[in-house]
């Protein structure tokens, strides 16, 4: 179901590349991050070549989301972190590194080395009121 013939997610639906699966079904497939964060660090992809959130199709994603919450309960079940860090980054300006939508689904304890943070002084001065609003107005207003 996979599209193009460099790419390293696509080789690894295909079975050209070995990766150990959580599960699979004809939209997507969960498997084993091979150069984990931490143990029970999982990668979720469509099967179809989508580069990331800006292009996959609609009713794709729909799915893939009833997938992610599936697998993130897994993990959490299976390995019973304080919680699970899901993300996706979308181009490289977000540090997206192989261009393939993929969700990683990461256990993660309170007090870990690996997270995602937020600058310091991130809370030290909060945004103005009228920039929100021309800022939401605008992005409400792109057609898509």
């Amino acid at each position: 179901m996979s599209g193009q013939s460099d790419c390293t997610f696509c080789k690894i639906i295909r079975g050209e590349i070995p990766s150990t699966r959580v599960f699979e079904d004809d939209i997507c497939i969960a498997f084993m991050d091979i150069f984990p964060v931490r143990n029970g660090h999982c990668l979720l992809i469509p099967k179809m070549h989508y580069e990331n959130l800006f292009d996959v199709d609609l009713s794709v994603l729909a799915h893939m989301s009833k997938r992610l919450a599936e697998l993130v309960r897994r993990v959490k079940s299976a390995l019973n972190p304080d919680g699970v860090l899901t993300a996706a980054a979308n181009g490289a300006g977000a540090g997206q590194e192989v261009p393939h939508l993929h969700f990683h689904v990461i256990p993660r304890n309170k007090g870990d080395a690996f997270g995602f943070r937020f600058p310091d002084d991130y809370r030290e001065k909060m945004a103005d009121k009228k920039e929100l609003e021309f800022t939401a107005r605008l992005i409400a207003s792109v057609d898509i």
